[in-house]
């Protein structure tokens, strides 16, 4: 799900050296890099298929909890809070219904709703 829409859309840092990427692409020192996840999470060397949702994809090496040095300190937490909520969906819903319009929180370094009227049907 994270990959698909990661709540944190992009974040940025300042190079300490010259980077040679390749094929004649130098990032200078001193430059402001932007690491884009909603670009890196749909990359279609990366994934097959990169746009559409398969909750049993295999190898999921997404970076929506960041990666090294710059990983998500509560992402175990996340993990198993989703864990717990899923589970617990799965035994009492059979599915959720859009009942209105959502309404997108515009932000340009997070993606969220600020409406998603949805309504959850017993199982």
């Amino acid at each position: 799900i994270v990959r698909m829409e990661s709540p944190i859309q992009h974040f940025s840092r300042v190079a300490t050296r010259d980077v040679d990427l390749g094929e004649g692409v130098v990032i200078p020192a001193g430059a402001r890099v932007v690491v884009s996840y909603a670009s890196a999470n749909r990359d279609e060397r990366r994934f097959d298929n990169p746009d559409q949702f398969d909750i049993g994809r295999k190898g999921n090496s997404h970076l929506a909890f960041g990666a090294g040095n710059h990983s998500c300190a509560g992402q175990n937490l996340a993990r198993l809070e989703g864990h717990a909520l899923f589970t617990a969906l799965t035994e009492r819903v059979a599915r959720f219904e859009l009942v209105g319009e959502p309404v997108r929180r515009l932000y340009n370094m997070t993606r969220s709703f600020s409406r998603l009227p949805v309504r959850a049907v017993a199982g």
